[in-house]
C-alpha cells in the first residue's frame, strides 16, 4: 500500500488541535472540517497515528468514491474494491450506511449491497467472529463514499477507566485542554522546567491520568485491539516494528500532579483508574473541598489548575455559586498560576468573574461547552 487518503474523526471544537497533532506525527495534506480532518498517510504513518494520537476519536481510510444511481450498479462498483486484503476468513463484517440528498435513500439496502459485494468478492459469506471490520458508506447528492474503520472501538476509550461518573469527560478532549494549555509538566528527573498540575474535582481522575500519560510519553493507544491488526495483507513485522518503537519511547519522569475531591467513593474511583492506568504512584490524592483548595505543600514553582466542574444533571446545588468560589480561591491563593475551567454558560463565566485570556468550544455530554483559559 502507498499512501492512503485517510480521515480522522475528532469530537467537535478540537479539529485545531488535532490537525497540529497529526502534522506532527507526519500526516501530510492535512485539511480540516467540522468534526473531522482529511489527511494521507503511509501505513507506517497510520501506526503511529492510532498508537500515539491523543485527541482523535478514530481513523479511516476512504477506499472508494464513485456515483450511483441503483443498488445494482452500488453492488457492481463496491465489488471492484480489494477486499481481500482487508477481510479474511476469520473477520465478522458490520456495514453502516447514511444516505442523503440522493436516489438512493434506503440505508438498509445500502448495507446489504456492500456486504454482498464483499462477501461475493472474497469468495465466502463473512461470519460472525470475535474480531469485527466495521465499514462505512456515505451517499450523499448521489456520490458514494466507502470508507473502512482502521481504529475499531473509540480511541478515547484507553482501557483503564473502570468507573465512569456522570457524563465523564472524554480521555480525548482532557488530552487535548492539556495540549492547548501547552503544560509543561514532567520533565526529565531534577529538571529545574516541572510544572505542578492541580486537578481539584478530578471525576474518575481523567485529566491527572492523561496528564502523567503525556508526561511519561506513553503512547495512548498500546492497549488498543486495532482492526487492522487482523487484515489479511498486514506485514507483521512492520506493524510489530510500529508497536515496539511506541513502547519504546515510553520514559520516567517526575510530575508534579495533584487531584482532589470532596467525596471519598468518588476519589477511591479515580485511584482505582490510575492504579489500571500504571500511574498511581505519580498522583498525590488529597479528599479536599474545592472551597479549601490552595497551593500543595512543597510546590514552589506556579502552575496549572485544570477542572470540569459539574453542573446540569450532575449537579442539583448552586451551580454559579461553585464557579464564583472557585474564581475566589484561584484570585485569594494561586499568585500566578494559569487555570483551565470548563463553564457550560454564560452565567457561570460571569460568576468565575476572572479575566479570559482565550476561549475553546467544544461538544462535550451532547452539548456545546466553553474551556477557558484564565
Amino acid at each position: 500500500m502507498g499512501n492512503l487518503n485517510c480521515y480522522a474523526v475528532v469530537v467537535p471544537g478540537l479539529e485545531g488541535i488535532a490537525a497540529d497533532e497529526l502534522k506532527e506525527l507526519a500526516a501530510h495534506d492535512v485539511q480540516m472540517g467540522d468534526g473531522g480532518i482529511a489527511f494521507t498517510s503511509t501505513m507506517d504513518g497510520l501506526f503511529r497515528i492510532n498508537l500515539r494520537s491523543r485527541s482523535i476519536t478514530r481513523v479511516l481510510i476512504r477506499l472508494a468514491s464513485f456515483r450511483a444511481l441503483s443498488f445494482p450498479e452500488l453492488y457492481n462498483k463496491a465489488k471492484k474494491v480489494a477486499w481481500s486484503d482487508y477481510i479474511g476468513a476469520d473477520i465478522g463484517l458490520s456495514v453502516r450506511a447514511s444516505c442523503s440528498g440522493s436516489k438512493l435513500m434506503h440505508s438498509g439496502r445500502a448495507e446489504q449491497a456492500i456486504a454482498d459485494a464483499v462477501c461475493d468478492k472474497i469468495g465466502f459469506a463473512c461470519p460472525q467472529a470475535a474480531h469485527t471490520q466495521q465499514i462505512l458508506l456515505r451517499i450523499d447528492n448521489n456520490q458514494c463514499t466507502i470508507s473502512l474503520d482502521v481504529s475499531g472501538d473509540r480511541l478515547d476509550r484507553r482501557a483503564y477507566r473502570l468507573h465512569s461518573g456522570k457524563a465523564p469527560l472524554r480521555e480525548t478532549i482532557a488530552a487535548s485542554i492539556l495540549r492547548w494549555m501547552d503544560w509543561q509538566g514532567g520533565k526529565q528527573k531534577d529538571s529545574q522546567n516541572n510544572e505542578p498540575l492541580l486537578t481539584p474535582m478530578c471525576g474518575s481522575g481523567t485529566f491527572a491520568i492523561e496528564a502523567v500519560w503525556m508526561a511519561e510519553k506513553r503512547a495512548a493507544g498500546l492497549d488498543h485491539d486495532f482492526p487492522f491488526t487482523h487484515w489479511p495483507s498486514l506485514k507483521q513485522k512492520r506493524w510489530q516494528r510500529g508497536l515496539d518503537k511506541a513502547a519504546n519511547m515510553q520514559s520516567v519522569c517526575e510530575s508534579k500532579v495533584f487531584a482532589s475531591e470532596w467525596d471519598a467513593g468518588i476519589l477511591q474511583q479515580a485511584k482505582d483508574n490510575a492504579a489500571k492506568a500504571g500511574v498511581a504512584e505519580h498522583i498525590h490524592f488529597e479528599l479536599l473541598d474545592v472551597r479549601k483548595l490552595t497551593v500543595p505543600d512543597g510546590i514552589t514553582d506556579a502552575g496549572l489548575i485544570v477542572c470540569n466542574p459539574p453542573y446540569g444533571e450532575r449537579i442539583k446545588a448552586d451551580v454559579a455559586g461553585l464557579y464564583r468560589q472557585l474564581g475566589k480561591q484561584f484570585k485569594q491563593h494561586f499568585q500566578g498560576w494559569r487555570m483551565a475551567v470548563i463553564v457550560p454558560d454564560k452565567d457561570c463565566e460571569k460568576a468565575l468573574a476572572l479575566p479570559v485570556k482565550k476561549r475553546l468550544k467544544i461538544k462535550h455530554g451532547g452539548r456545546w461547552v466553553t474551556v477557558l483559559h484564565v
